[in-house]
């Protein structure tokens, strides 16, 4: 029989840090570097997804950090309007991602994603997909961006509200 959840929601965090290799208190809702990420996606596996193996291929964990991006931007202000009237919007360079677990057909799967680090010109956003009947992480990904002018298709400085909005919005690497 399942323990009651204590008064402040932690027995539940509890198992599923002892399932999921993570300390209770990084999972624990409203612990600074949770308040920071936004869940930016939210669906399951396909079976279209599934390659050969039987798991889903990489294609579509990255079609999924690009839609999400899409949510982690408007977060700090990067929203399709801003984007339309400013003429500029971040641009990837570069991705890093770890597959960590695999995922199968009928999968329910959950992103969060937040804002690493942030300079004149360029942001770099975090991206962690779980699995949500285990609550595993498995896949990260760090996508470098560069804000583009969309008509001089050069490098620009970012607006001054959204450069303020992403750098209160920080993540501690080391606590991811």
């Amino acid at each position: 029989m399942a323990q009651p959840a204590a008064r402040d929601g932690t027995a539940k965090w509890r198992r599923v840090a002892k399932k999921s290799n993570y300390n209770a208190k990084d999972l624990m809702l409203g612990s600074k570097e949770t308040s920071l990420l936004v869940e930016t996606y939210l669906g399951r596996v396909s079976p279209l997804e599934c390659d050969h193996l039987g798991h889903m291929n990489v294609q579509f964990y990255v079609a999924k950090v690009s839609d999400a991006a899409w949510h982690v931007m408007a977060s700090i202000g990067i929203t399709p309007a801003f984007i339309r009237e400013r003429r500029q919007a971040p641009a990837a360079v570069k991705q890093e991602i770890a597959y960590l677990k695999e995922l199968l057909a009928g999968d329910l799967v959950r992103m969060e994603s937040g804002v690493l680090e942030a300079s004149e010109r360029k942001i770099t956003f975090f991206h962690r997909l779980r699995k949500i009947e285990t609550d595993q992480v498995v896949m990260t990904s760090k996508v470098f961006t560069v804000n583009m002018d969309l008509d001089a298709r050069r490098s620009a400085p970012l607006d001054a509200g959204v450069l303020a909005r992403a750098r209160e919005r920080l993540l501690a690497e080391d606590g991811l």
